[in-house]
């Protein structure tokens, strides 16, 4: 065991020496993002810490009468409805009332900028406003060949018999 904890220590004396490893700042990194990604809602500003009433209290807006929202065209709360039974007939049963009442709140302010979205009119031949292209496709590439000179045929070294 001696011989087992003297080679553990000479490869972490080495590891000083020579820097970090590969694998070393992967795992390293890994962590990072795991401990980023567990304390995302405190590094957004959210309150993380605070209770779990608490913590909905900042998240949702202050509650709005029914005066405030717009009305949604008779299609669009149609489509609403049918949203929020198909989400409910799927999780209905892991849900409490509270997350009920959420999904529906949620689906309602999603449709609104759907419909939005929806009203601008668009064909299918109205073109991107941007196009992406890439760098070295294989028609740029044989065209540049093309347009360069051909080079001579190497010559065979000659050998001596």
């Amino acid at each position: 065991m001696n011989r087992s904890r003297s080679s553990k220590a000479r490869a972490r004396d080495k590891e000083k020496k020579e820097g970090i490893s590969r694998r070393e700042f992967a795992a390293r990194a890994t962590v990072a993002a795991a401990a980023v990604a567990a304390n995302a809602g405190a590094l957004m500003g959210a309150a993380a810490v605070l209770p779990a009433a608490g913590a909905r209290a900042l998240a949702e807006p202050a509650p709005q009468t029914s005066g405030d929202k717009p009305k949604l065209p008779p299609a669009a709360q149609a489509e609403v409805d049918a949203k929020v039974a198909e989400i409910l007939r799927r999780y209905g049963a892991k849900l409490s009332e509270e997350q009920k009442a959420d999904v529906r709140r949620m689906v309602r302010e999603a449709q609104e900028p759907l419909e939005t979205l929806r009203a601008f009119p668009l064909e299918n031949s109205d073109e991107p406003a941007t196009v992406l292209h890439l760098a070295g496709t294989p028609a740029r590439r044989a065209a540049t060949d093309a347009a360069k000179p051909a080079a001579a045929p190497a010559k065979k070294p000659s050998g001596g018999a």
